[in-house]
C-alpha cells in the first residue's frame, strides 16, 4: 500500500504544478496539499504495518519538505498597509 500512497502523491504534485503553470493557484494549491496528506498516510501505513526503513523515510521527508516547498514558493504576495492605502 505505500508504494501506491507514495505514486499518488507524486501525481497530485505534477497535476498541482501544471495546473500552476496555467495560473490555477488555488486548484494548484488544494492538490499538493492533497499530496502532502497521501505522504502522510504512506508514512502511518509504514509505522504501522512496520515496513519503515531509511530509505522510505528519507523519500517521505523530501516529498513532503518538497511540496511544503511548492505551496510556500507559489503564495499569492499580500499588500503591505502602506500599499493598500496607496491605492485606495
Amino acid at each position: 500500500m505505500t508504494t501506491w500512497t507514495l505514486w499518488l502523491g507524486a501525481l497530485l504534485v505534477v497535476v498541482g504544478s501544471t495546473a500552476q503553470i496555467k495560473h490555477q493557484t488555488g486548484a494548484a494549491r488544494a492538490l499538493w496539499v492533497l499530496a502532502v496528506l497521501a505522504f502522510v498516510a504512506t508514512a502511518v501505513g509504514a509505522i504501522t504495518a512496520s515496513e519503515l526503513s531509511l530509505p522510505l523515510l528519507l523519500i517521505l521527508v523530501a516529498a513532503i519538505a518538497a511540496t511544503c516547498a511548492l505551496v510556500a514558493v507559489t503564495k499569492e504576495p499580500t499588500k503591505t498597509v502602506a500599499a493598500r492605502k496607496g491605492a485606495e
